[in-house]
């Protein structure tokens, strides 16, 4: 008795532990299929194939009925390999909307596809023997394209199961210690008369005696990287060309097959939500910055404000990382024509804070933002290590933790979470929604009708949005009529078009039917949904 309750007892450390902490890919695939065990009639999951490292890339539906023609919101995390909170948001996500009250209310005419990890070969590297931040998927690649593969990989020279960076004491050195704080190096600027004193490295040798370090370590391809907007051929981690990836291709796939999604939102490092956001045209160089989507980006600054009024740890002096081609989220406006929202969800930010050296440097922000916090064990102090490869020079390893600027702790996940399902919710109602507002006849002599039909979009939102009305792939908004045996239609067509209605806009049309008995209409498009009605004549 007493060695089972020893036993039950390791169990609950085990489980607190994992409580208080981000889920690996086991977890979150058991999360994954609790959903459906819970909730059988409102979701739905499948794998879209198996990563290069034999995982599931899930993807999981909520809704109700025929969902694929409700208007749907897709949702990603796991964007970025070092994110591990877009995972938790993800995954998150669909847990706080399913115990939500009106959670029959809410997914009666609206679905959300919710990938909870599109690269768990990456994020698993937080829960590795050796953790650091890995990007990349677990694709054998030839990083250098020296004709070798994973033949410079890192090294943990201070055994501490963690790589952060490495300093070299040199007068070829390019940094110095910051006068903010001296445990981050900067850039010295010789303009200030400054003089470099170190050379900054990742932590570990250069196996393949190329004069660089650690550059064709284990894996792989960036899924963030890998997109067809913005894509760069011979790109560090883009891979050997566009959507070369298992990830990256079912991703795709599954979004150009789902024709109901009018809005994607990727919990990423990248950011177009905690500021306003413009909507640009393309042309063949990339962004043409010069000709805006102005209609876009309305609706662009309008969710901006949604997401500011809900969302509290986004200030706006957060260092946002510039585009660095083939990301997921402009690859969703550009090429597949939706709205495309990104966020971290969290970043360290200090709302007072004017000092832009600090503002501007991610490592100052964040080790101020830890210090305020009463954050601890953030920080491996730089400690001597002898080096093979600088061998009369001082060698120094240490930094800020792998992750940690990247993902709070865990116990501020649970009101991050919260704050984006309020998010979300603003995000439905705004969406475009099709309603048949009037329906009437008028008797022209007997058994002849003229028959009106009045159609509007209730929503905010488009039902294709400027984007997209250049692509011929997403669907018009389509008005079907369905005569009774004995009607036929003497004016007007069993089927008629609306390429667009705009938020707020109305449609009329007007058929001329001969005969009697019941009329029945439906209205619609993928994006706004579908309305039916019926009149006697």
């Amino acid at each position: 008795m007493k060695s089972f309750l020893s036993f039950v007892f390791v169990l609950c450390l085990i489980h607190n532990v994992f409580a208080q902490d981000y889920n690996n890919y086991q977890q979150i695939s058991q999360r994954v299929r609790a959903l459906k065990d819970k909730y059988p009639d409102k979701v739905q999951f499948k794998s879209l194939g198996k990563t290069a490292g034999g995982k599931d890339v899930w993807v999981i539906t909520l809704g109700k009925g025929e969902t694929d023609k409700h208007p749907a919101i897709a949702i990603a995390g796991g964007v970025d390999g070092r994110h591990l909170l877009g995972v938790e948001m993800a995954i998150g996500v669909a847990e706080r909307i399913l115990v939500r009250p009106d959670i029959d209310t809410k997914l009666t005419g609206n679905t959300y596809y919710i990938f909870p990890n599109v690269q768990p070969d990456a994020t698993e590297q937080y829960f590795a023997a050796l953790r650091y931040e890995r990007t990349v998927n677990a694709r054998n690649t030839d990083n250098d394209r020296d004709g070798s593969f994973g033949e410079d990989a890192y090294e943990d020279l201070n055994n501490d199961r963690m790589i952060t960076e490495m300093r070299v004491e040199s007068p070829k050195g390019t940094h110095i210690e910051s006068p903010k704080d001296p445990r981050v190096l900067v850039k010295a600027d010789p303009a200030k008369g400054e003089t470099g004193k170190y050379l900054v490295l990742s932590e570990g040798t250069d196996n393949d005696r190329d004069g660089l370090f650690n550059e064709d370590g284990e894996g792989g391809v960036n899924f963030n990287r890998n997109f067809t907007f913005g894509y760069k051929n011979f790109q560090s981690e883009s891979g050997e060309y566009a959507v070369s990836e298992i990830e990256s291709r079912a991703v795709a796939d599954f979004l150009y097959d789902a024709f109901n999604v009018h809005t994607v939102l990727s919990f990423s490092l990248n950011n177009n939500l905690s500021e306003p956001a413009k909507a640009y045209m393309t042309s063949n160089t990339g962004i043409n910055r010069n000709q805006e989507n102005t209609n876009d980006s309305k609706i662009y600054s309008y969710v901006n404000s949604l997401y500011t009024q809900s969302v509290t740890d986004m200030a706006q002096n957060t260092v946002i990382p510039p585009d660095e081609g083939g990301e997921f989220y402009t690859w969703a406006y550009q090429h597949y024509g939706r709205y495309s929202f990104a966020t971290p969800a969290w970043r360290p930010s200090l709302p007072d804070e004017k000092d832009k050296e600090i503002t501007g440097n991610p490592d100052l922000l964040y080790l101020k933002w830890a210090e305020q916090k009463g954050i601890g064990d953030v920080f491996v102090p730089w400690t001597t290590v002898k080096h093979p490869d600088f061998p009369d020079y001082k060698v120094e390893v240490g930094g800020i933790k792998p992750f940690m600027k990247y993902n709070p702790p865990y116990e501020m996940v649970s009101k991050l979470i919260d704050e984006h399902v309020k998010f979300i919710g603003d995000l439905t109602l705004i969406s475009p929604r099709i309603a048949i507002t009037e329906l009437k006849k008028e008797i022209l002599e007997k058994d002849l009708f003229r028959v009106t039909l009045t159609v509007k979009n209730e929503g905010l939102m488009p039902t294709i949005h400027q984007i997209g009305e250049r692509s011929n792939y997403l669907k018009y908004v389509t008005i079907q009529v369905k005569p009774a045996s004995r009607q036929s239609l003497l004016q007007g067509n069993l089927k008629e078009t609306k390429p667009v209605l705009t938020g707020g806009e109305s449609a009329e049309f007007t058929w001329l039917v001969r005969g009697s008995g019941k009329l029945s209409i439906e209205a619609g498009c993928p994006t706004a949904g579908f309305a039916s009605a019926e009149i006697v004549l």
